[in-house]
């Protein structure tokens, strides 16, 4: 059995202090999905059209 190192530093001891990390929003509108999923959509209507032909 392994023993897991903690990184609580021993009681006493001076511990610098570091500024706080803000988290990003999860909010935030995707910028290109519009596009994505236009391109997408006409990328598998083309193929199935495709598909539909060659074997019909």
């Amino acid at each position: 059995m392994t023993t897991a190192q903690t990184h609580t530093p021993p009681p006493g001891a001076t511990t610098e202090k570091v500024t706080p990390v803000e988290a990003k929003q999860g909010t935030d509108a995707p910028k290109g999905m519009p596009v994505v999923l236009v391109v997408g959509t006409l990328g598998a209507l083309v193929a199935m059209a495709i598909a539909w032909f060659a074997i019909f």
